[in-house]
């Protein structure tokens, strides 16, 4: 690992040396933690969907990443108050300071060495065999998962066009490390702790880190090696330390947190991080775009109900659709997050044009996935876990769910995603479970 650039500017440091109550001097608690990075690193810089030339690594970032796995684990012990939650969270990790009221962070969090790795194109744009004309082809072939996690890697058919075969692509940033130097009062200890865990094991960095980019290995604290524990001992572990740091309580409406009694699932054991990942992410494609048999020149209809209600709304559809698979007129699929874009591949038939799931509310128009997906580390290879965040979810849409034309979104449907266990017996994926990301951690 090397050094800081020179050039980079100097961390704004909280002040530490006001850390006193009364005649007390508080005693500070300082660690040196080294992470390594066991998926590629997608965005985190100022440019969406890139990586910063110069800082990979961030702590603005870690520090806001601390913030966030803060509130999951210690937020539910102020009986569902806000307020209460950000006063305590800003006592500890910082505000806006104004005349009245100055509150600098009492966490100090300084990057002491990273290695940026390396930058990886996961796709090329190559010659089509039969037609010769440019195509997007995955290039980094070890991630199959990848093009599925992070659809926006892969160059859209306006870019193809205007760039041709050869173009430049998008690129991640593979086998990143880092060492962060943390300080922080004694009296904090527990809190801090909570956040530092969560945030290793269901966080990352960058973008995407719920579909398991940026996944982070705890590799030593304090120069000492972290072992990892065994394949089938983790997620007993987990559960231990969801005892220790994660409150019971009522959480504030709308503050995604963890629980003492989670919706999870570890897998069984891999070879490697990849592996692992590949197949969460496979499982999860083969859920959402769970389809009837067909070939590879005519892939199968969907199995869900929302193209078919698509083609009600819209009053489109092709000859080929004229008989709807389901008649169910709901929208399941936004549980894993909106928005959603449905694209259909016969328009020119006559099928829908490009439509857009999103919330009703205008200032809000997207909601992170519940479900985490990602790697972890044991020390017999890897295994891949899925959990299901509570306190946030379709069922909280502001303004309700609304479907769009997409190059003409005044012209939309109110629409719905609830699905009672009637419907669920018959829409297959589901497997008569309502709940639609129960269904999916059954499935794997």
């Amino acid at each position: 690992m090397r050094e800081l650039p020179k050039e980079l500017p100097p961390p704004v440091k909280p002040r530490l040396d006001r850390l006193k109550r009364g005649d007390k001097e508080i005693k500070l608690i300082t660690q040196v933690r080294s992470y390594e990075l066991i998926t590629p690193l997608f965005g985190g810089g100022v440019n969406p969907g890139e990586a910063d030339p110069l800082t990979v690594v961030r702590g603005t970032e870690i520090r806001g990443q601390l913030r966030f796995w803060w509130r999951a684990c210690r937020g539910g012990r102020f009986n569902g108050s806000l307020a209460e939650m950000k006063e305590a969270e800003d006592e500890i990790w910082g505000s806006a300071s104004t005349e009245k009221k100055a509150l600098p962070s009492r966490v100090d969090v300084v990057l002491s060495a990273w290695d940026k790795g390396n930058a990886e194109h996961p796709f090329e744009v190559v010659a089509d065999n039969r037609t010769g004309r440019p195509k997007p082809k995955i290039k980094a072939k070890e991630y199959v998962a990848l093009p599925y996690a992070a659809f926006p890697l892969q160059p859209s058919e306006e870019e193809i066009r205007a760039g041709g075969i050869g173009m430049k692509t998008r690129t991640v940033q593979d086998k990143v490390r880092f060492a962060l130097k943390i300080t922080y009062p004694d009296e904090q200890q527990q809190e801090v702790e909570a956040a530092l865990w969560a945030w290793e094991t269901f966080g990352g960095l960058g973008a995407r880190t719920r579909r398991g980019f940026g996944a982070l290995k705890l590799v030593s604290v304090g120069g000492k090696p972290v072992l990892q524990p065994a394949a089938a001992e983790i997620e007993a572990k987990i559960r231990r330390d969801m005892e220790k740091h994660v409150v019971s309580g009522t959480w504030p409406d709308g503050v995604p947190h963890l629980s003492l009694n989670p919706q999870m699932k570890v897998t069984g054991r891999q070879r490697d991080f990849k592996a692992a990942w590949d197949y969460l992410i496979k499982q999860l494609k083969n859920f959402r775009q769970s389809r009837t048999a067909g070939s590879q020149a005519q892939p199968g209809r969907s199995r869900w109900p929302e193209p078919d209600k698509i083609r009600r709304l819209t009053k489109c559809q092709c000859k080929r659709h004229a008989v709807p698979i389901s008649s169910i007129g709901k929208f399941p699929r936004a549980a894993f997050g909106l928005p959603v874009v449905f694209h259909f591949k016969d328009k020119d038939a006559g099928d829908p044009y490009n439509t857009k799931l999103t919330c009703g509310e205008k200032e809000c128009d997207r909601l992170a996935s519940p479900l985490i997906l990602r790697p972890l580390a044991c020390k017999d290879g890897a295994v891949g876990l899925a959990l299901i965040l509570e306190g946030t979810g379709v069922g909280m849409v502001p303004g309700g769910l609304l479907l769009k034309k997409e190059d003409e979104p005044e012209k939309c449907w109110s629409v719905d995603a609830s699905i009672d266990a009637n419907e669920a017996q018959n829409i297959p994926p589901l497997n008569g479970e309502p709940d639609v990301l129960r269904a999916f951690l059954k499935r794997i």
